[in-house]
């Protein structure tokens, strides 16, 4: 459960976000600025792998581009926050229903 859980284990320091052409130290301020964004809306019930999964999507996603240093942070977070609620979304637990209509026909 995220609640169970520490933003401040999964922050970035320069060093953790790889080569930026020297920008290393503003990619992970802005990272651990949506880090601490999204952190607040993965309801605490969350379990913690996909807490995990979702943080490590995030840095995929934003990683792959130099969107990080272009965007302001204002705009990196509610992309963010968008991105983590449709995650969330897109993978509902399925319930005990669900699964019992899973083998009706």
């Amino acid at each position: 459960m995220k609640a169970l859980m520490e933003v401040q284990d999964y922050l970035f320091s320069p060093r953790d976000v790889g080569d930026w052409d020297g920008e290393e130290e503003q990619v992970a301020d802005q990272m651990n600025a949506i880090y601490h964004a999204v952190w607040s809306v993965i309801p605490d019930d969350t379990a913690t792998g996909e807490v995990e999964l979702l943080l490590s999507q995030l840095w995929q996603q934003l990683s792959a581009d130099s969107l990080v240093l272009e965007a302001s942070e204002e705009e990196l977070i509610d992309w963010s926050i968008a991105f983590v609620e449709n995650q969330l979304a897109a993978d509902p637990e399925p319930s005990d229903e669900d699964e019992d209509d899973e083998y009706e026909e």
